[in-house]
């Protein structure tokens, strides 16, 4: 697909699969750098400031996430710019953007954990929803390896309750409340990239296979998009500029906004989901 074909796909459905994006050496570099990370994490007692760790099938250790890798390392930062997905991304949500969030989410080969059906406007709602995630496969995601899915035009649709009975957020929704049988898989080689809305459904199984599957996350707003979910520190909001000036001016819509608290776990998505009843595809055998 040409610019113009992957903006008008990501338009209609709510996401956009484009094959082998990254290649050569920065796809190499990232792949090395998630390992040399990975590598240190055996020095961490358990869950810190830069890991989540699971437990594997024969009750290993695993590592579940790493946190914020731009901070870890530059390189993941200057990835944040990189031409070919900005190209895209500027596309989508304007010139004007900040970076707001990074992550490797790291599934371990037999049981890397799933996660459950949710949009990512539940987690992160803005003043506007010029916002977009940038997943990057630093391996070959498919089926087999719990390659993530979405539900094709549901960004059109309404924020689903992300709450449970009691009133706590729990960061899943319920699966009746859509039809999964128009699931799409986003499937691809290393190196390809998926754009998805954050009005999106979207979720992943357990990897059931001999692969990892890590997906390097990069989640991106308009520069005049405010955050409404956490308390900015400027300095640093202002370090993630990637594209574009600096701005002090907030751009509102009239969208749907509900937000992710209470919380009893935190705002790690797998720790939430963990205290819910909401489980699709944990429970899928």
């Amino acid at each position: 697909m040409n610019l113009d074909e992957i903006i008008s796909f990501y338009h209609e459905h709510g996401y956009v699969v484009v094959p082998g994006l990254l290649q050569g050496p920065v796809l190499d570099r990232l792949r090395a750098l998630t390992d040399e990370v990975a590598a240190r994490a055996a020095e961490a007692e358990g869950d810190d400031a830069w890991f989540d760790f699971d437990t594997d099938a024969d009750g290993q250790r695993t590592i579940q996430r790493i946190k914020k890798p731009n901070r870890i390392d530059p390189y993941y930062a200057a990835q944040a710019g990189n031409p070919q997905v900005l190209e895209i991304l500027t596309a989508i949500i304007g010139k004007l953007v900040r970076l707001s969030h990074t992550k490797i989410n790291m599934k371990s080969a037999n049981g890397g954990a799933a996660l459950e059906w949710h949009q990512d406007w539940a987690f992160a709602p803005h003043t506007n929803m010029s916002t977009c995630v940038a997943s990057i496969m630093l391996d070959g995601a498919s089926a087999a390896n719990g390659a993530m899915q979405v539900i094709p035009g549901s960004h059109k649709g309404p924020l689903l309750d992300h709450h449970d009975e009691e009133g706590f957020f729990c960061g899943a929704v319920d699966t009746a409340e859509f039809d999964m049988s128009r699931a799409a898989l986003l499937e691809g080689p290393p190196g390809t990239v998926s754009f998805h809305h954050p009005m999106t459904l979207h979720g992943s199984s357990v990897n059931r296979s001999g692969d990892p599957r890590r997906i390097l996350f990069y989640e991106y707003a308009a520069s005049d998009a405010f955050p409404l979910f956490y308390k900015v520190d400027w300095e640093e909001y202002e370090s993630r500029i990637v594209s574009g000036p600096s701005t002090t001016e907030v751009r509102f819509e009239d969208n749907y906004v509900k937000l992710p608290f209470p919380s009893r776990a935190g705002s790690s998505i797998y720790k939430i989901q963990a205290e819910s009843r909401r489980k699709f595809f944990a429970d899928a055998k």
